[in-house]
């Protein structure tokens, strides 16, 4: 490469490198809706600060379905339906962010519950994270299996 060519090369770079800054720099004046264009679900947490100016609703959960299973049950799906729900919520379940999926028609948010990963039996809770957003907990409850008797009649 000349001389030339390698300083109309950089001075393009630099040109470049100063129009992003100025794109980067540029203040945005009001409030941002949530979600913003980042998403906050990969992985399931949030690993990007919330930008400033970004005003993020409190989910709320209206139900859960099933309510409870018993320990040793079949996977299954929960589904949780509520408020403020959005492709970057997540369900926290038991503690844990959880792979999350978005149902747009429904408006409700479900995971993959594996009730053979439990011993014994617990109740759990169930939010909804919004970036740093928490609903408040609902109960979900793991429930001893269901012995037959073993008296003779």
């Amino acid at each position: 490469m000349t001389d030339k060519k390698r300083d109309e090369h950089d001075q393009k770079h630099q040109a470049d490198a100063n129009s992003d800054a100025k794109t980067k720099a540029a203040p945005k004046s009001g409030t941002q809706v949530f979600p913003f264009t980042a998403s906050i679900n990969e992985p399931q947490t949030v690993s990007l600060p919330v930008p400033e100016n970004v005003e993020v609703p409190k989910p709320s959960i209206t139900g859960i379905e099933p309510a409870s299973c018993m320990v040793g049950d079949p996977d299954f799906q929960l589904v949780v339906s509520g408020t403020n729900f959005f492709g970057d919520s997540v369900i926290h379940f038991a503690g844990h962010d959880e792979p999350t999926t978005f149902d747009t028609t429904a408006k409700t948010l479900s995971t993959g519950v594996k009730p053979s990963l439990w011993a014994e039996p617990v109740t759990v809770q169930v939010q909804i994270r919004n970036g740093p957003e928490m609903s408040a907990p609902v109960d979900f409850e793991f429930l001893p299996v269901a012995r037959s008797s073993t008296r003779k009649k």
